[in-house]
């Protein structure tokens, strides 16, 4: 049986350490590589609707931290209440100004009022000062005559498409 010496035992705790830390490093330059080329790859519609739907709300979420949000992604799996994103951003008139996104990934089908509307009701329940609707489509006349005079932003693929390639 061979017995380790005080030394050996901390070198090797140190080299542990330095691995454990290295590695952790390795997987964070790693996420930011993959996070950053979303945007970067994505900037036509065609390829936006091709997104898993977890890859469009991480791209989302990618777009507006670049616009200046501090974003996090709703860590509930699933059913997420209508919330992918909460937002918070400082302000010159008040002292934080936060947000809900809902990230809508379709082919062709229009975001109807329904949607809309759950999200103004969220807005109240969250008590949150905006809200924003992003879908790789379009949303119905319905949708627009409602969120007027209303702090509910829609921003449709077209839409989506120039914020991306302003930000990328």
């Amino acid at each position: 049986m061979q017995y380790y010496t005080t030394s050996e035992i901390q070198s090797i705790a140190i080299l542990i350490l330095f691995l454990s830390y290295f590695i952790w490093k390795m997987k964070r330059i790693q996420q930011r590589f993959q996070n950053k080329s979303l945007l970067k790859r994505n900037r036509t519609l065609k390829k936006l609707k091709r997104l898993s739907w977890d890859d469009f709300e991480v791209l989302c979420m990618q777009l507006f931290a670049k616009i200046g949000w501090s974003v996090r992604g709703n860590r509930k799996k699933g059913a997420d209440g209508g919330v992918d994103l909460w937002m918070q951003k400082r302000s010159f008139t008040k002292k934080n100004i936060t947000a809900i996104v809902q990230c809508k990934r379709y082919d062709d089908a229009m975001v109807t009022i329904k949607v809309i509307r759950e999200m103004y009701g969220l807005m109240h329940e969250y008590h949150v000062d905006e809200a924003y609707i992003i879908t790789t489509s379009r949303f119905t006349k319905e949708c627009y005559s409602f969120v007027k005079d209303k702090k509910i932003r829609l921003i449709a693929g077209e839409d989506l498409v120039k914020l991306v390639a302003k930000y990328a």
